[in-house]
């Protein structure tokens, strides 16, 4: 991940051929994932950690990683289809994994978590295989959010609470979403470091439960309708590239 950017306040109107293209996306990549999730069951019910610590969802290729409130799925989606519809951008949607996981873990839980006796669950096996699903889920997320470019976080009030000027989510995902896109790696592009090095050049020759978890934008640029539709009036091309326009209206301080 290089850059997040915080995105309010947007709506869209042509919203039925968005959230087809969109929901393409999503449907190609929850079939992915529940695919790798099931690789990581083994006979007997257990997860099979080394295959783990594999490189998670290798053929899910995102430029942007999607972060937003379940209530929010519906427009998350039309974002989705409008990068790929205006910038040919590919959009990874975080509800993709927890829709996944939670239909393993309804899976391990009926054949696994079950008392013989009387055929109910059994609450500690519960216990257990929410804990080894949700380390997969916070791995998997980690490793999308690592793998995409961008993080976008769908800010509505669906998925944050303003208390005291403070923002809040009661969500523990967005919360851990969040924090991670705070402390993990953000190697610049390869293409951006070239452009530096090429402007740079140009220069010298011219010159010669309800929990709520309070959560932090210090890394987050905010983009909404207006700098949304300023970004899409300077494109000219489609592709990966498109995110360096996006970078340049919006530079790092």
């Amino acid at each position: 991940m290089y850059r997040g950017f915080n995105i309010k306040g947007i709506k869209f109107d042509d919203g039925r051929s968005l959230y087809d293209l969109g929901k393409a996306q999503s449907v190609e990549h929850n079939a992915a994932i529940a695919q790798e999730l099931n690789r990581f069951i083994l006979g007997n019910g257990k997860i099979d950690g080394t295959k783990m610590q594999s490189n998670w969802f290798p053929t899910i290729k995102a430029d942007i990683f999607l972060s937003h409130s379940h209530k929010d799925l519906d427009l998350a989606i039309k974002l989705a289809g409008w990068l790929k519809d205006r910038f040919g951008l590919n959009t990874f949607i975080d509800s993709s994994v927890w829709g996944c996981s939670n239909d393993l873990l309804k899976k391990i839980d009926d054949k696994y978590c079950t008392r013989i006796t009387d055929g109910l669950y059994d609450y500690e096996k519960l216990k257990a295989s929410s804990s080894h699903v949700h380390m997969m889920l916070a791995s998997a997320l980690t490793m999308m959010i690592d793998k995409a470019e961008c993080l976008f976080f769908l800010n509505t009030p669906s998925s944050l609470s303003v208390d005291n000027i403070k923002q809040k989510t009661m969500s523990p995902w967005i919360y851990f979403e969040l924090t991670t896109s705070r402390f993990i790696r953000k190697p610049i592009p390869d293409r951006r470091i070239q452009k530096v090095i090429t402007e740079e050049y140009a220069i010298i020759k011219k010159a010669e439960l309800n929990i709520e978890y309070t959560v932090v934008f210090t890394d987050f640029v905010t983009l909404g309708a207006d700098e949304l539709n300023a970004w899409s009036g300077r494109i000219g091309k489609k592709g990966i590239e498109t995110l360096d326009i996006l970078y340049d209206l919006h530079p790092l301080i």
